[in-house]
């Protein structure tokens, strides 16, 4: 379903892209998957936004259950994290988007609105459309991606490449299909932030995310939903260009890749049987027959956590902060920055002016509740977590998840904040140093939310899929040491043959 914005709202994601996108290029979308078993209904729902937070998140998981007939628990939502379309959500019309005329900021929350009645819509529309069906799940790999903590000669950490770190290249793929094989709709997952087209498209985007979507249902005839895996310091290894033909290009990619790992797999039983025939010679015929099969496992599983933050600023810590934040912005006025300068100057004053409010008012948390959801189908797991999640830490669930194939989603049922591994915070940069200030936390999250968010996935993917034994692993960090690919279908050639010979 289309979520086509009007022209004149900013794009949240790039700070100092300015003026508004002025078009459109790669449609911005919602899309959903309807899994349904016994009592059992689940929706799997893809909107390209950047994100969209808590509580608006959880209300909107709450209005989408109630319109399908499902707990709120049974609804992930999961963002694209394209930079490329307006806000998604409320809280971050005034300040990602750094909106302060009251007319715009209107006309932005007439499209949150917009977005979310679409949302409850298209998930309505795949409840409508449930058929008979199975799932099969497939994991490719597609190089490219890359770890984009780099390392400076300095010693400082920006975004770049840093070969030496670890990123999760694999494809998890969910297809459901027809009693005859033809797919349904196609579930697709990649760790990878969704800005290979850069800021200075003027266009609302969908990015990668998109053209991988086009081409699945081009190939399939099915649906398509894109599913942002643990991309939080991962970018394309070419980002940022001044078209979309490298979003394209990375989109058809993605797309053969995760069509490919599902393509020799079945997702309903069947057996191969054999008669003769022949005319000048004998021969054989073999026909696939179906065969009975118990119904595929479709479950649940939820806890809320507690992600404690880092301490917080002092009063006296903020107040020097903010004047010099406020200094630098006067001054760049002065002497006439241009309006994307300007943009991100006042993301520093915009946070420093908040955080000193909640500060004064006593308001300011020292800690962030997150939903951690998982849902099982079949063989594989999808596994959330609410914030932009390093690629190690989805890596080390998926290392000791139970399932066949874990699917880890970050950027889903919320947005917290950067959630970084707690090796990479003596490091430094934006992601553990001031990556919260997108968010508009007070501090960034601590170190050992690391471990809560590991711990948290395998447990519940444990939980869901008793029936496998979870591979052998030590702690809770990553090794770079993923799962393989489930193999084949295999099909053993009958023995004798069946019906008579001609």
């Amino acid at each position: 379903m289309s979520v086509e914005p009007p022209l004149g709202l900013p794009a949240v994601g790039f700070v100092r892209m300015w003026p508004p996108p002025s078009g459109y290029g790669i449609g911005l979308e919602a899309t959903a998957l309807a899994l349904e078993s016994g009592s059992t209904r689940v929706v799997l729902v893809g909107v390209d936004t950047v994100g969209i937070q808590s509580p608006e998140a959880d209300l909107l998981r709450e209005r989408v259950g109630a319109a399908v007939g499902t707990p709120a628990s049974h609804v992930v939502l999961n963002w694209s994290h394209t930079h490329l379309a307006p806000p998604g959500g409320r809280s971050l019309v005034r300040t990602l988007a750094q909106i302060d005329d009251d007319e715009l900021a209107a006309r932005a929350e007439a499209y949150v609105d917009v977005l979310h009645d679409k949302l409850v819509s298209v998930a309505r529309l795949a409840v409508e459309a449930l058929e008979p069906a199975r799932a099969v799940w497939g994991l490719g790999t597609l190089d490219e991606a890359v770890n984009r903590r780099e390392r400076t000669a300095s010693g400082d950490v920006i975004l770049g490449w840093h070969p030496e770190g670890l990123v999760d290249a694999t494809v998890p793929v969910l297809q459901a299909r027809r009693p005859d094989e033809t797919p349904i709709c196609t579930l697709v997952g990649y760790g990878c932030h969704t800005v290979a087209t850069g800021p200075d498209v003027p266009l609302y985007s969908a990015d990668f995310a998109g053209a991988l979507r086009a081409a699945v249902r081009d190939a399939t005839g099915g649906e398509c939903v894109y599913f942002q895996a643990a991309a939080g310091n991962v970018l394309p290894r070419v980002a940022f260009t001044d078209s979309e033909d490298e979003a394209i290009r990375i989109g058809q990619g993605l797309a053969a890749e995760a069509l490919h790992a599902v393509s020799r797999r079945s997702a309903w039983p069947y057996r191969y049987e054999r008669s003769p025939d022949g005319s000048v010679t004998p021969f054989s015929l073999y026909r696939r027959t179906p065969v009975p099969a118990p119904a595929q496992e479709l479950s649940v599983a939820e806890e809320r956590v507690e992600l404690p933050l880092l301490p917080l600023p002092t009063r006296e810590e903020i107040a020097a902060m903010r004047r010099e934040f406020d200094a630098a912005l006067a001054e760049a006025e002065r002497e006439g920055a241009d309006p994307g300068r300007l943009r991100t100057l006042r993301y520093n004053v915009d946070w420093a002016r908040d955080t000193e409010r909640q500060l004064l008012s006593g308001a300011a948390p020292a800690s962030v509740e997150a939903a951690l959801t998982a849902v099982r189908v079949g063989d594989g797991v999808v596994v959330t977590a609410p914030g932009e999640v390093f690629t190690e830490i989805g890596m080390a669930v998926k290392e000791r998840s139970p399932a066949e194939v874990t699917l880890y989603a970050g950027y889903s049922n919320g947005i917290v904040s950067y959630l970084p591994t707690a090796a990479e915070y003596p490091f430094g940069g934006y992601e553990p140093g001031y990556g919260n200030r997108t968010f508009g936390l007070p501090a960034q999250v601590a170190p050992e939310c690391e471990r809560i968010l590991v711990e948290g996935g395998v447990r519940l993917a444990t939980a869901l899929v008793p029936d496998r034994e979870a591979p052998a692993a030590d702690g809770w960090v990553a090794t770079g040491a993923l799962p393989a690919a489930p193999p084949p279908d295999a099909h053993e050639r009958p023995a004798d043959p069946v019906g008579p010979a001609r």
